[in-house]
């Protein structure tokens, strides 16, 4: 809960309790585990992608592009809700074929 209190000059002070407080830490250590699983992610889809350039297998199983295409949108997915955490919405929109389309670096 926040309190605010007017001063006589038009100025709104803003006291916040230590709810607030706690719930932005939360949303801290949220957007961490957010950007630790895009990160993972990112190394799934690299890996994936020389496995199925290579027709190589990755896990004992030789990838086909629905594989690449569900691991880019669980990318999408987790960068969706990482914006949503951060911004309040989804300011940048993401597509499989510019992910896949991405050089690993």
């Amino acid at each position: 809960m926040s309190c605010n209190e007017v001063t006589p000059d038009k100025r709104v002070n803003v006291n916040n309790d230590k709810s607030e407080v706690g719930s932005q830490g939360e949303s801290k250590t949220n957007v961490d585990e957010l950007r630790t699983r895009i990160e993972q992610l990112q190394s799934k889809l690299r890996a994936a992608k020389i496995a199925y350039l290579n027709r190589t297998e990755l896990n004992g199983k030789i990838l086909e592009y629905e594989d690449l295409a569900g691991i880019a949108k669980e990318i999408i997915g987790a960068n969706y809700q990482l914006q949503k955490e951060l911004y309040g919405k989804v300011k940048l929109r993401l597509s499989v074929a510019k992910l896949l389309r991405a050089s690993s670096r």
